[in-house]
């Protein structure tokens, strides 16, 4: 029971914090960027989970599930709107770096102790060059600039 108010408190929380603290002008822009990582996190969870380097430990049926969707759907996405926000002039390779850190060292082994996250085959350092590319692909995605109206 615990894991599932774990699970909505990771799943609402980054995003109320985000409603708050978003440059509401660049709502779209970021809202892109967030559902592009989003969509790249889910895909290569699942690919985890097929190839049996993790598996997720969630109720109520406790099969090994293919993605987290607080992970994939609130965390990893919210996390970079934030960041591609916030000091837009510092470095994007920067900002990778940090994300990836943080991702790997700080959120992977907190889910891991919360007993959600169950590496198999897999460690924790080998997300950092996956982190890093999904950061600056998202970062792309903010940027493009090529949207024509509609009208």
């Amino acid at each position: 029971m615990m894991k599932i108010w774990i699970s909505v408190i990771f799943l609402v929380l980054p995003w109320i914090i985000w409603l708050i603290l978003r440059k509401k002008e660049s709502t779209g822009r970021l809202l892109l960027a967030g559902l592009f990582i989003a969509s790249i996190k889910i895909f290569f969870d699942s690919m985890g989970v097929l190839f049996r380097l993790w598996h997720y430990n969630l109720p109520p049926s406790h099969h090994h599930h293919t993605f987290y969707i607080p992970w994939g759907f609130s965390i990893i996405p919210v996390t970079t709107m934030l960041l591609i926000q916030f000091k837009p002039k510092l470095s994007p390779y920067l900002k990778a770096v940090f994300f990836s850190l943080f991702v790997v060292f700080v959120v992977e082994p907190l889910f891991h102790w919360f007993d959600i996250f169950e590496p198999l085959r897999w460690e924790y350092y080998l997300g950092l060059p996956f982190f890093f590319t999904y950061y600056l692909l998202a970062y792309k995605v903010s940027k493009i600039d090529t949207f024509a109206d509609l009208s």
